[in-house]
């Protein structure tokens, strides 16, 4: 298996408070990790840096081998889906799709919509192609924002907590359409609160607390023998 990523000894500083304290992590091919851990920790920070949005203040980031300076280059090997689905109002679902494929990888019209359009199926939205972010529940847009990032085709797909924003009914169909990504043998890091998510996709969960991760394990050590008292006091909250 290949290592698809690979952030070693990651620090970060917002002025004098330091929110990530040398972070290493390493992810292989087709892995679906999950960060968890109380709010505050350190976890949106983290992707925020690996994509770029945040320089390090010190620290190594490899994509596929090859260490990148995210902040300087961006990282157009990943996609990420945030907390806020971001999408264009002026813009159709199926408009909003294509405009980083036209406009950063310069592909030709028709392709982007082909590619656009197998996303669209793939999420269960093609029938709403044509239709404004105004129309659509926050569900819907949450899952267009999933088929954007996927038409830049990225190696790894990175998620902030992207259930946080939507009303508890509307949490199933998003975490549905990760879930099939992750049948597909998508990278991923997902950011999440959803812990029932995070045992039953993951091939590794990351508990991240002040800065640090404290543990890097199976669904299964984490979540039935966690031995760290901060894990175990976090799990006894949220579960």
């Amino acid at each position: 298996m290949m290592k698809m990523l690979e952030a070693i000894n990651i620090k970060k500083s917002f002025n004098k408070l330091e929110v990530l304290k040398g972070v290493s992590l390493q992810v292989q091919q087709g892995e679906v990790i999950s960060i968890i851990g109380p709010s505050g920790s350190g976890k949106s920070t983290f992707l925020r840096c690996l994509i770029g949005l945040e320089a390090i203040d010190s620290g190594t980031i490899k994509i596929k081998g090859q260490e990148v300076n995210t902040f300087r280059d961006g990282a157009p090997e990943m996609g990420m889906v945030f907390q806020q689905f971001n999408l264009f109002p002026h813009k159709t679902v199926l408009e909003n799709i294509i405009e980083a494929p036209l406009v950063v990888k310069k592909m030709k019209k028709e392709e982007a919509i082909e590619i656009a359009e197998e996303l669209l199926v793939k999420v269960g939205l093609l029938d709403k192609k044509d239709v404004y972010p105004s129309r659509l529940s926050g569900g819907q847009q949450q899952r267009v924002a999933i088929a954007r990032a996927l038409a830049m085709q990225p190696d790894i797909m990175l998620f902030d907590e992207p259930t946080s924003s939507l009303d508890p009914e509307l949490v199933g169909e998003v975490l549905g359409v990760i879930k099939d990504l992750a049948l597909e043998q998508i990278t991923m890091l997902v950011v999440t609160h959803e812990m029932g998510f995070a045992r039953e996709v993951s091939d590794r969960v990351v508990f991240m607390d002040e800065g640090e991760v404290l543990a890097d394990s199976t669904p299964v050590e984490i979540f039935k023998q966690a031995e760290h008292s901060r894990i175990k006091a976090f799990l006894d909250k949220v579960l």
